[in-house]
C-alpha cells in the first residue's frame, strides 16, 4: 500500500514538473515571436533606407559622370 502511494506521489510530482516546463516553454516562445516581429520590422526599415541610399548614389554618379549607369 505504501509503495502504491509513493508511485502515485512521484507521478503527480513528475506531472507537475512537466506542466510547469511546458508553461515556461510557451512563454519563451511568445517572447521569441515578439522579438522576431520587432527584428523583421527593423530589417524592413533598413531595406527601405538602403534602397533610398542606393538611388541617391546612382543619381550622384549620373550627375558626376554625365551618363546613366550600365543596366544590370
Amino acid at each position: 500500500m505504501t509503495e502504491m502511494i509513493t508511485i502515485i506521489a512521484v507521478g503527480i510530482g513528475l506531472a507537475g514538473l512537466i506542466l510547469n516546463g511546458q508553461k515556461n516553454a510557451r512563454e519563451d516562445t511568445k517572447s521569441l515571436e515578439a522579438r522576431l516581429e520587432k527584428l523583421e520590422a527593423r530589417m524592413g526599415t533598413m531595406e527601405r533606407q538602403q534602397a533610398k541610399l542606393e538611388g541617391l548614389l546612382e543619381g550622384l554618379r549620373e550627375a558626376i559622370s554625365g551618363r546613366a549607369p550600365a543596366s544590370r
